[in-house]
């Protein structure tokens, strides 16, 4: 079950990977993947648009208007740290992030887009 806190003066939702998915799903979010270029080649989730962390421009963030956006990375920590980082600069008031990043996604037994199963996100 999702879980709202409080954080730099915002909100920070930590979704779990099924209430990340049916966001996907109904078209309520969008999911950024922050990891690097080759993590995202090695394995990912259908729909994630990559943004790796060292490169992203915050303004060109999308609006969050009509989609709540959805922070991924391997295990969650980039994207909690992040996550505080956009709202203390007063770049976003909310965001969210997949709770566990794809490795729970993974645990959950949701699929992923992975090319190479040699090169799979353990």
């Amino acid at each position: 079950m999702a879980t709202t806190e409080p954080l730099n003066g915002g909100t920070f939702e930590r979704l779990s990977p099924q209430e990340s998915l049916d966001a996907l799903n109904d078209g309520t979010a969008v999911m950024l993947d922050i990891r690097g270029i080759e993590e995202f080649a090695a394995e990912r989730i259908s729909g994630a648009m990559l943004a790796p962390m060292p490169e992203l421009q915050p303004h060109a963030l999308p609006s969050q208007a009509d989609k709540k956006i959805i922070l991924q990375c391997r295990s969650g920590g980039r994207t909690a740290a992040l996550a505080g980082a956009l709202i203390e600069a007063g770049i976003v008031d909310a965001i969210s992030h997949l709770e566990g990043g794809i490795l729970a996604w993974k645990a959950d037994g949701l699929p992923t887009i992975c090319p190479d199963p040699s090169r799979a996100v353990v």
